[in-house]
């Protein structure tokens, strides 16, 4: 990473680095982008995809005109959890608390609605029954949107593809196993199996725990 921040500084000057995804976390391996969000005194927005030393960047360079005064923190929510490795004048730790405000602030899904998603994703699976080109763009689309779907059931902020997998790892590993099974295998039954799990998982959450 050493010389990617080489780079990084001698290339753009930067008043602040945010880095984020495996990078932050340390769970970067040979495939890993260079995920981060660079701050500079001036010039146009830019995105950088250069490989540095075999590691491919997915850098996101902004001005700093573009952080004074009122901004849109949804525009930035992929650095929600990353790490500053440069702050020179506190514009990342500002950008970074106005991110996690604005994600745990977020309001959930109500019951209802999150009963519709589950829903769809019945409905899905049934016309993923289909041997034709539709099922299975139904049977693509469901195991693309569910993850979403059970993030939200779950009650959990919803970062992106990456981020929720690790979380749904780490924080349910059968549910995890579930998935994962109907991502690789890709067959109807083990999709039914996915789908099973976000319907008791939509029913689970609707119980009250009694009080002891």
């Amino acid at each position: 990473m050493q010389d990617v921040l080489s780079y990084l500084a001698a290339e753009y000057d930067p008043l602040a680095i945010i880095v984020y995804g495996s990078f932050a976390d340390g769970t970067q391996n040979l495939f890993s982008d260079f995920d981060a969000l660079l701050i500079t005194e001036n010039g146009p927005r830019r995105h950088d995809d250069r490989f540095v030393d075999c590691t491919q960047l997915d850098v996101f360079i902004y001005p700093l005109s573009d952080f004074q005064g009122d901004y849109d923190a949804e525009a930035f929510t992929q650095v929600y959890g990353g790490q500053i490795l440069l702050d020179r004048n506190g514009v990342a730790a500002s950008l970074l608390e106005k991110v996690r405000k604005h994600v745990d602030g977020k309001a959930r899904k109500t019951r209802e609605e999150l009963r519709l998603n589950v829903s769809w994703c019945e409905k899905m699976l049934r016309r993923a029954e289909l041997t034709d080109a539709e099922g299975s763009y139904r049977r693509h689309l469901l195991l693309v949107e569910s993850l979403e779907i059970y993030t939200e059931l779950r009650a959990w902020p919803y970062l992106g593809p990456k981020k929720a997998l690790r979380q749904l790892e780490k924080k349910d590993k059968a549910a995890y196993a579930v998935y994962e099974k109907a991502l690789c295998k890709g067959d109807y039954e083990s999709l039914a199996d996915w789908v099973a799990q976000i319907r008791a998982r939509f029913n689970g959450s609707g119980k009250k725990t009694k009080k002891t």
